[in-house]
């Protein structure tokens, strides 16, 4: 028997447990949830252990009210939790968020969950649970991971050898990187993101959310930008989280692309990661290898010249709360913001 599922409300206490496990996500922190709650969303996160954290998951919730007296609509969402390894434990947590979302008003409940050893067992016990597997995702179900527990020139031999030449070759041809912490250089970065996401096709944030994540996560962010006789080419933001730094937002300019400077950019990435300890360095979402058209094709080749692990995660998973409005809500709402998007011709941003 497990023990009550409670509340917890010490960030402290709980970012300690997400960091320790092998699966947590920066997703799944208060920093996270804190970030989430400036744009509408609501964090709760839930714990099996008194003194100390065993298991857990953060959900994050969004409403509103359809009329002041009416119901509401809106949605909750799990990523990659939750974070639990046993059947009891896992069956507790999932349940306590769906009694949650229904109090709150949720229409439905997305959960997509981490990968590793408890997968496949979670993925049962979310249909058991009443969950359906979704072909829609918030996060990209597929990443790179670069492991980082090894020499640097080591690391760098075991990229492909046209990655290697272009890491040179940037530098002979005068590419400088830095991490930046001024405003200007911020201003640049969501310019080359602008950039990136009209020749591309993809949507953007507003540049006030790009500011937002690279500020809630303090010195755990860096903000990288490379730039050749102070023309800014390439920029990166990256997390680190626990053991793990994650390449979060990248973009790149379309002058000077000889200059090789997004090689540039992964490569001072990746040693930063490295110098704060962290274990691995992940590439944040990878292609579909079966699909040609994949939006990410195009990156995600460009990912290839790292040699990563190929992490698959198992996708999401939905449950209606409010049968009629969980319905309305991922089959239409969902669906025609989607459509809306295409018809645009924009893809949809890659995380949440």
């Amino acid at each position: 028997m497990v023990d009550q599922v409670r509340l917890v409300e010490d960030s402290e206490e709980w970012d300690r447990f997400v960091k320790n496990c092998p699966n947590g996500s920066f997703l799944q922190s208060s920093l996270w949830g804190e970030l989430k709650s400036r744009y509408g969303w609501v964090a709760k996160r839930f714990a099996i252990g008194e003194s100390v954290v065993l298991a857990g998951v953060q959900m994050l919730i969004r409403t509103r009210s359809l009329s002041p007296l009416g119901p509401s609509v809106g949605i909750a969402y799990v990523p990659r939790g939750p974070l639990a390894v046993g059947e009891q434990e896992t069956r507790a947590l999932l349940r306590a968020v769906v009694e949650e979302a229904r109090r709150c008003g949720s229409s439905m409940l997305r959960v997509e969950p981490a990968n590793g050893t408890a997968a496949e067992l979670q993925t049962e016990i979310l249909a058991q649970e009443g969950f359906a597997s979704s072909s829609a995702f918030v996060q990209v179900p597929r990443t790179g991971m670069i492991g980082l527990e090894r020499d640097t020139q080591k690391m760098l031999k075991s990229f492909k050898s046209k990655m290697r030449y272009n890491i040179g070759l940037a530098e002979r041809r005068g590419v400088a990187v830095d991490i930046c912490t001024d405003d200007h250089s911020f201003a640049e970065f969501y310019e080359l993101t602008t950039m990136t996401a009209g020749r591309e096709g993809f949507a953007v944030h507003a540049q006030s959310y790009y500011r937002d994540v690279w500020r809630c996560f303090g010195d755990d962010a860096a903000l990288f930008i490379a730039r050749y006789k102070d023309r800014p080419l390439a920029a990166a933001m990256v997390l680190a989280f626990g053991q793990t730094a994650v390449y979060l937002y990248g973009a790149s300019s379309n002058l000077e692309r000889n200059r090789m400077a997004p090689h540039a950019i992964q490569w001072n990435a990746i040693r930063w990661a490295q110098a704060r300890g962290c274990h691995q360095y992940d590439l944040w979402g990878m292609a579909n290898p079966q699909d040609p058209n994949d939006p990410m094709f195009g990156v995600h080749r460009f990912k290839l010249g790292f040699k990563p692990t190929i992490r698959h995660y198992p996708g999401a998973y939905d449950r209606s709360i409010q049968k009629v409005r969980g319905w309305v809500l991922s089959v239409g709402v969902l669906r025609a913001r989607s459509m809306l998007n295409r018809w645009r011709g924009r893809r949809p941003a890659l995380s949440i």
